[in-house]
């Protein structure tokens, strides 16, 4: 069962996190205020975008993560990878690679989330579950 927008919605209030729609300034797509155990969005999204920064800001919320932190800082990486595997299906994400090999760009579309979603799971499948042959070859 794929999580809907409503079901991270009702997730965020069960855990006592607000959630809030504005405009934000270019380039932000959300963050998360621990002080007011609050989850802002900019509402200028489009709705599979606001459904993977939601799922995204929830695991910073999750984790007490405070302020911005850096790109590839442990949070970030963390909330990257809970986002990816949480909002991806593999039965689907296997069918949408067979579909249309590794454009993300359209397998993002596939599966109704962003490329960055794309690019996590593809990085995340690359180190776990790749062939161990492959594996080795790769750290020679």
């Amino acid at each position: 069962m794929n999580v809907t927008y409503d079901d991270l919605l009702r997730e965020a209030s069960n855990s006592g996190i607000r959630v809030e729609e504005c405009q934000l300034q270019q380039g932000l797509c959300g963050f998360y205020y621990e002080p007011k155990h609050l989850i802002v969005l900019d509402e200028t999204m489009l709705d599979f975008q606001k459904r993977c920064t939601l799922c995204h800001e929830l695991v910073h919320a999750h984790n007490h993560d405070q302020g911005c932190s850096p790109y590839g800082s442990k949070a970030e990486r963390r909330a990257r990878l809970y986002t990816a595997l949480r909002l991806i299906n593999p039965h689907e994400y296997a069918i949408a690679e067979r579909m249309y090999g590794a454009d993300s760009y359209l397998i993002a579309c596939e599966l109704d989330v962003t490329v960055q979603v794309i690019e996590d799971y593809k990085n995340w499948l690359h180190e776990n579950v790749a062939p161990p042959a492959l594996q080795h070859q790769q750290g020679e």
